[in-house]
């Protein structure tokens, strides 16, 4: 396991356990609340890799935390994974066909012979 996911472990684990004691609950109170045993609710404070991900969020979830957890991983609050993703958006988009179409003057009637004026269209588009 790579040094940087142990030492998060170590921190996930040692954090969960200092929210455990400050909503004043022992081990055995929170085993009971997440439906588990204790000793992996030790195991998980001890931050050890093989402690499921599930029992690590029901535990966020036991002690009012889970939100917390889900805010952080939406998607909007990837900086790293928006930026490639713009970095992959095309320079110019072409229309489909390869087809090119000329522009209309504002006000000249599109096919069908509406108006840029008309009620069916929408302002600016």
């Amino acid at each position: 396991m790579p040094p940087p996911v142990a030492r998060a472990l170590r921190k996930l684990g040692h954090d969960l356990s200092v929210a455990r004691r400050m909503r004043r609950m022992t081990q055995q109170d929170l085993a009971q609340r997440m439906d588990t045993s204790v000793s992996t609710v030790r195991r998980m404070e001890d931050g050890n890799p093989g402690t499921a991900l599930h029992t690590f969020l029901r535990a966020l979830h036991v002690l009012g935390r889970l939100e917390d957890m889900v805010r952080i991983m939406a998607l909007d609050q990837d900086a790293l994974g928006l930026e490639l993703t713009q970095e992959q958006l095309p320079q110019r988009v072409r229309s489909s066909g390869g087809k090119k179409t000329k522009a209309r003057p504002p006000g000249a009637p599109a096919k069908g012979g509406k108006t840029a004026g008309d009620d069916d269209e929408l302002e600016g588009f």
